[in-house]
């Protein structure tokens, strides 16, 4: 290598290295945090587990019925009746993305709850503790922990503190009196060591979202540029057949050989684990797909609306005690509805069935609808899943319901679709795109392989001591840049 090349890759890597390692040990200190401490969240679990029974006596209007009193020129994707302060209310969604409610027992729609409201709410909700006593903390637009763009249909957002042991606060959204955000004191305190430092999301960067995505990705380049040169730099000391004068491997003594040596026994995890939390962005469209899902699915359900006047109603007689909430579907042009009580428990109606032939004319319409999503492609299988596998599984809190169809078409995107069989919604897609994704993040960042997954504690063990390499490792960075600054 000519000797100015070889200067300037020490030096790029120097200075790097000092800029870069702080921020490396916190990455993988963080990342362990991260294992076990989830960024707050209301979780679809928990939010079913704090409604009351469904109290379908009280409910006096139909869907159509009560869809008169918004007054928008919005149709609607999904019909869901749902309880809010205690009374049964239809939730509609705009094709739009904006969410409207309206009380079913007497059609006044919510169009901002306000203070009372929402105390009430955080009161009734089944998050609240024994020893609660709840005080209103202010509305807000955004805060640390009500950030992802998940809340935008419900803000702004009344912040209730509950004053209980756990130091829980609730949100609640002005514009429909539901909780939607719990943190407790030991989320907030562990995110604070965990998530925040690893996504680098402090408010006041986090709300700028352009800017945020820009600092990510530009400074995991600058961290793989530095661990490539590291790399390049190792190799080129490295003597393991011509050991140096001293019969070692290394020509450094002290930190600089840890350094050397540890540096290039963690470099394949240390390198993807950078390169991962890249990938993480999606950066410049790479994991985007050539074709719109939305098209597929119209053509799946029959519609990209529900006809509200042909929802059947259920009746009080024939739910169990346990309903939390009632959400209306369609399959080319046939509706119906299901009746959840938990995330695990739900329960498909035609209004000309029983339950037995209800769940067999799901699977008909089900199967008839499959060759629809992609009509011009080849249906190559169709596959029940009742376990996770590589490509379909829970990760940290997204709920993954079984059975499960897999349809597999051979279009040019090889095109998988995921349909649940519990109430007939597509769950997902999958395609060459998102597989590659789905190995150059989850995979490289996450490790969440089904062998290890399936095996725990290996998991942890693995992650944990790999982490804790790439710490120490990062330390040794710290202080031979420390070095450099001072001397």
């Amino acid at each position: 290598m000519p000797l100015k090349l070889k200067s300037f890759l020490f030096w790029i890597h120097r200075w790097l290295g000092v800029a870069m390692c702080l921020l490396f040990a916190l990455w993988f200190a963080s990342g362990v945090i991260m294992m076990y401490v989830e960024y707050p969240e209301l979780t679809e679990a928990e939010r079913l587990s704090q409604l009351p029974r469904l109290d379908l006596d009280a409910v006096s209007l139909t869907p159509f019925e009560a869809s008169s009193v918004i007054n928008s020129a919005s149709s609607f994707t999904s019909v869901k009746l749902t309880s809010v302060l205690d009374r049964p209310t239809f939730e509609y969604r705009g094709i739009d993305g904006q969410n409207f409610f309206v009380f079913a027992d007497s059609g006044e729609r919510i169009s901002g709850v306000g203070e009372g409201a929402a105390l009430q709410a955080a009161r009734m909700s089944g998050l609240a503790a024994g020893d609660s006593s709840p005080s209103y903390d202010a509305l807000i637009e955004m805060d640390q922990w009500s950030i992802s763009a998940s809340h935008n249909v419900s803000r702004p957002l009344h912040r209730i503190d509950m004053n209980d042991g756990d130091n829980l606060v609730l949100y609640v959204s002005d514009r429909s009196g539901q909780v939607v955000l719990d943190t407790t004191g030991s989320e907030r305190f562990w995110n604070w060591l965990g998530s925040t430092i690893h996504w680098i999301y402090p408010l006041q960067l986090r709300k700028n979202t352009s800017l945020w995505t820009d600092v990510i990705v530009y400074t995991s380049l600058v961290g793989i540029i530095s661990v490539v040169t590291g790399g390049i730099i190792g190799c080129m000391r490295i003597r393991l057949r011509n050991p140096y004068k001293d019969k070692t491997v290394s020509p450094y003594k002290g930190w600089m050989k840890w350094h050397h040596i540890l540096g290039l026994l963690s470099l394949v995890f240390v390198s993807t684990f950078i390169f991962s939390g890249l990938m993480s962005m999606g950066p410049w469209g790479v994991f985007n797909s050539s074709t719109s899902p939305f098209p597929q699915m119209v053509r799946y359900y029959g519609s990209d609306t529900l006809r509200l006047s042909n929802l059947p109603m259920p009746q009080s007689s024939d739910v169990a005690p346990t309903l939390k909430e009632i959400e209306w579907h369609q399959i080319q042009g046939s509706y119906y509805y299901s009746l959840i009580d938990s995330e695990e428990r739900t329960k498909v109606r035609f209004a000309d069935t029983s339950d037995f032939n209800s769940s067999t004319k799901l699977l008909a319409l089900v199967s008839g609808a499959i060759p629809n999503l992609l009509p011009e492609a080849k249906l190559e299988s169709m596959e029940v899943v009742n376990e996770e596998d590589t490509y379909y599984y829970s990760r940290h809190n997204n709920f993954r319901p079984f059975p499960v169809y897999r349809a597999v078409f051979d279009d040019m995107e090889s095109t998988w679709y995921h349909i649940n069989l519990n109430n007939g919604e597509l769950v997902n897609r999958v395609t060459d795109a998102s597989r590659l994704e789905r190995w150059l993040f989850n995979g490289l960042h996450s490790l969440d392989f089904q062998f290890l997954l399936r095996h725990r504690p290996l998991w942890d063990v693995v992650m944990i001591l790999l982490s804790l390499i790439g710490l120490v490792f990062s330390v040794t960075a710290m202080v031979i840049g420390w070095r450099r600054l001072v001397n």
